[in-house]
């Protein structure tokens, strides 16, 4: 078998492309492998599935997630399927320093409508936690930080994943897409783009061509490679030789249902959005707490830094207790007692440089990664930067009519505003 273009990947980044693809040119064979037996269920499916608009430092970041933001609005609204997406907005609690160092982007954002910067007296009608640790010698121990401020991302909230993964797969089989799970990639092939028959080709001085990839069910060939592998990227690309200055590393949620009047409260508080639901909530430790409308439960994390790179994805029940519980009751008491219902782990492909997604091409192949943590959110984005490097167009066309120059996340030359968002 041999496709116009080969996708590996079938997480959102990857569908995104193969999408995009089809979308520009519905001529185009495209074939997307995936060792999962569907669309979506690597670590898109175990993510927090959170998405926000413009609510980044980074100016490249923000147009990346308000145009894909947007883009999956539109699915919901005008086209009317049902992506799952809750407005429920993003609350980022900050300390006094905390908050000046991010100040100007917050009062700019602000002026701009993304978000609204809540002030310690602000929060304390709306949300009943523990705001002040001074003197706390425990707190002290753990990291604990006073809450000042509150910065309330309003064009933010929840999207159900494999619904938007399910979409995504229903279009591109509409356009002509074809798909082979349960199908590992173990090697990208990689031949002279002029065979001159000899011994040991490609030999060090040939141009080379990147010409399909070797399976568990075979060899699968294509003109062109779109690799979007997730936290596996890199493993593919080092024996090449090709830095996608991204790594993979384990980030596990952790999902309580509440037991008492006291916690039923705080996962319905009042006052933020519509939903009457306590919004997506990240606390100056870096912990977060989102509560699920739909499940009524309570879900926790922790994107933590001094963790090794890694494709293992196993929960550790014992992380929840020792890194993550003894902070969050710090901050909401009403949570003592909360114990693990579930538990699952997924990757971030973490661009450690800028925090910015990558995206460049070498030779007729083109790789989509490092979005750390924030793929679905600039999914649509992503995947119509990778379909203009396949069709070799200098600008890809975001949603809404914005344009971005192709080799704008390219690492070669790289030179992106480092973002300070991360969570």
């Amino acid at each position: 078998m041999e496709a116009d273009v080969l996708i590996v990947g079938a997480g959102i980044i990857g569908l995104a492309a193969a999408y995009n693809i089809l979308r520009i040119n519905p001529e185009t064979s495209v074939l997307i492998v995936d060792r999962m037996g569907d669309v979506g269920q690597g670590s898109t499916a175990k993510s927090a599935a959170g998405f926000r608009a413009e609510l980044f430092t980074s100016t490249t970041n923000q147009m990346l997630s308000n145009t894909s933001v947007d883009f999956y609005l539109h699915i919901q609204k005008d086209e009317g399927y049902d992506l799952g997406m809750e407005l429920v907005g993003y609350l980022i609690l900050r300390s006094r320093d905390q908050f000046e160092g991010i100040a100007d982007v917050a009062n700019i954002l602000e002026k701009k409508g993304a978000l609204r910067i809540y002030r310690k007296a602000e929060l304390k009608n709306l949300l009943k936690m523990n705001y002040e640790f001074d003197g706390d010698e425990e707190a002290e121990v753990l990291g604990v930080k006073n809450v000042d401020y509150g910065l309330f991302g309003i064009k933010c909230g929840y999207i159900d994943a494999d619904k938007l993964a399910y979409y995504y797969r229903d279009r591109i089989k509409e356009m002509g897409g074809d798909f082979q799970f349960n199908t590992n990639v173990e090697r990208i092939i990689v031949e002279p783009e002029v065979k001159l028959g000899i011994p040991r080709e490609p030999r060090a001085w040939q141009k080379v061509r990147f010409t399909g990839v070797e399976t568990n069910r075979g060899v699968f060939k294509a003109r062109n490679l779109v690799i979007a592998a997730g936290g596996w990227t890199n493993q593919l690309l080092d024996p090449l030789g090709i830095d996608c200055i991204s790594k993979p590393k384990k980030r596990q949620i952790f999902t309580f249902r509440p037991k008492t009047e006291d916690q039923r409260a705080l996962l319905y508080t009042k006052g933020f959005n519509e939903e009457g639901i306590l919004p997506f909530t990240f606390l100056p430790t870096g912990h977060y707490i989102r509560a699920d409308r739909r499940d009524g439960t309570f879900w926790f994390s922790y994107s933590d830094e001094v963790r090794p790179f890694s494709t293992n994805d196993e929960p550790e029940e014992k992380y929840y207790y020792d890194n993550i519980y003894p902070i969050i009751v710090k901050y909401f008491p009403q949570l003592e007692g909360a114990r693990v219902d579930n538990m699952w782990a997924g990757l971030y492909m973490i661009n450690s440089v800028d925090h910015n997604p990558v995206v460049f091409k070498r030779s007729n192949m083109v790789v989509a990664t490092g979005a750390s943590g924030s793929g679905i959110l600039k999914g649509d984005a992503i995947g119509r930067i990778a379909a203009a490097l396949i069709y070799n167009e200098p600008y890809a066309d975001l949603f809404g009519g914005e344009k971005i120059s192709s080799n704008k996340l390219e690492v070669v030359g790289r030179s992106l505003e480092v973002e300070k968002f991360v969570f």
